[in-house]
């Protein structure tokens, strides 16, 4: 255990010490004072003070040098990263109401049935691939992430699978540990109609190999629609084939409303670690809980508080 203020902890100690000496010494007096007015067998005899309210300052006084200690805890390594198409054909309405909201739909679906522990990241493309939430548990971020997304530009298909590999899969001296290649798998919604940048079934083999399955919600009437888009009506196309060869190519599967697959891929991966844990607040519920415990004792046992 190490102490972040170990100067407080001991103006604590300093300050406890006098407090006990300055309360002694009255109470001596005072117990003099008596037994001068009183006759030895009338003097009251003194009565212990209950054992919680000697062990309560312990705590306190602990808890004033702000205590740190590693402790155990158990981290599930599994992470997933959402990889949502925001380019301008994600605005056609041949989706209700449009292919974006649809999929923005079907991620808050996705959620609700995941095991909270598992780190989930949002990566969007179109104009451009851009990560815009790391992996992490916290849901609320994500979803205000989400409801933030607006179509507009190119569609990188290809880029955003890149960017959501090098998420899930960093670069670095300890990339083969256990722990840099967790379980992990990619949830891509799109219309598969990728105009721009790298060739995604490029960026899917590269998936592969690092064992990195993508499960694909294709979006959008196959065969194409005519959506008005802002002012005018435009012929706004889709490629499901393109996504069942990026499933097919990584291992992964085609989804509809049903996530049971993707789940199946995203089993919690449980290990113990250890991190340092700051032990002030633990210390100072235990102090007072003491004090209390001290007070109930002295009620049960006297009557009346101390």
């Amino acid at each position: 255990m190490a102490f972040k203020s170990p100067e407080t902890l001991l103006l604590g100690a300093f300050l406890l010490g006098v407090a006990g000496l300055v309360l002694f010494l009255l109470w001596a007096g005072g117990r003099r004072r008596l037994e001068a007015a009183l006759d030895p067998p009338f003097a009251p005899r003194p009565k212990p003070i209950p054992l919680p309210y000697l062990l309560a300052p312990l705590p306190l006084l602990l808890a004033a040098g702000r205590p740190e200690a590693s402790l155990p805890w158990r981290e599930n390594l599994t992470q997933a990263v959402v990889v949502v198409d925001t380019s301008h054909s994600m605005a056609a309405d041949d989706e209700d109401p449009s292919r974006l909201e649809k999929a923005k739909a079907l991620v808050r679906a996705f959620l609700k049935g995941l095991d909270p522990s598992v780190k989930v990241g949002l990566v969007s493309f179109g104009p451009q691939a851009v990560l815009v939430l790391a992996p992490s548990t916290d849901r609320q971020t994500f979803l205000e992430a989400l409801s933030g997304l607006k179509p507009g530009g190119v569609s990188p298909l290809g880029q955003g699978l890149e960017q959501a590999r090098r998420v899930l899969r960093p670069e670095g001296p300890e990339r083969d540990l256990p722990e840099a290649r967790p379980p992990a798998a990619i949830l891509l919604l799109s219309d598969g109609a990728a105009n721009a940048g790298k060739d995604p079934l490029e960026a899917a083999a590269a998936l592969g190999r690092s064992r990195l399955p993508v499960f694909v919600r294709p979006l959008g009437d196959p065969r194409g629609a005519v959506s008005r888009i802002g002012e005018g009506l435009y012929f706004v196309p889709t490629d499901p084939g393109t996504l069942l060869r990026l499933a097919q190519a990584t291992g992964g599967g085609v989804l509809q409303e049903d996530f049971r697959p993707l789940y199946q891929a995203l089993k919690p991966h449980y290990v113990w670690k250890t991190r340092p844990q700051e032990l002030t607040q633990a210390l100072v519920v235990a102090g007072f809980l003491l004090l209390g415990f001290g007070a109930y004792v002295a009620l049960a046992r006297e009557g009346r508080w101390p």
